[in-house]
């Protein structure tokens, strides 16, 4: 019984990534569960006592801590997407490559101010501070030899 307990642990944190939180949730508390029983079986005396008690808490303990992991790595990626979209041209990514060969022209990139709302007491609504972005000039199209001198 208890081997297949294992196994079927193993198989669960092999064949789960942690994408979502349903995923990260259910591997860290597989892995808690499972170790928290070898763990509670080999200190107590009573095996099958202790193999419950220990994967009761190692599976709590686990959980609590993939819910909080999963959230913090979520916030950093949301981050890094939003820094990296809002400034694509300090990546390079303003142009496709070799896009000035030939005699097409090409488009400027837009102007994009952003402004600061502070919160606010709307009615029965409150609206949490934020920021709002506005595009001040469109993109023009830029014939090639202007695109030729913008890029160097």
């Amino acid at each position: 019984m208890f081997k297949a307990l294992i196994l079927t642990m193993a198989m669960a944190i092999l064949t789960t990534g942690c994408s979502t939180m349903k995923e990260s949730l259910t591997l860290g508390i597989g892995t808690g569960l499972a170790t928290g029983a070898v763990t509670g079986s080999s200190l107590s005396k009573d095996s099958g006592k202790g193999a419950l008690k220990g994967a009761l808490i190692g599976g709590a303990i686990s959980g609590i801590a993939s819910y909080f992991i999963h959230k913090g790595l979520n916030k950093r990626d949301q981050k890094t997407r939003r820094e990296t979209l809002f400034n694509l041209d300090k990546f390079g990514v303003d142009y496709p490559k070799n896009y000035s060969s030939g005699n097409n022209p090409g488009l400027s990139m837009p102007v994009v101010e952003s402004q600061w709302v502070d919160t606010q007491v709307q009615g029965k609504k409150l609206v949490e501070g934020h920021r709002v972005w506005m595009i001040s000039e469109e993109p023009q199209w830029i014939p090639n030899q202007q695109l030729k001198k913008e890029k160097k």
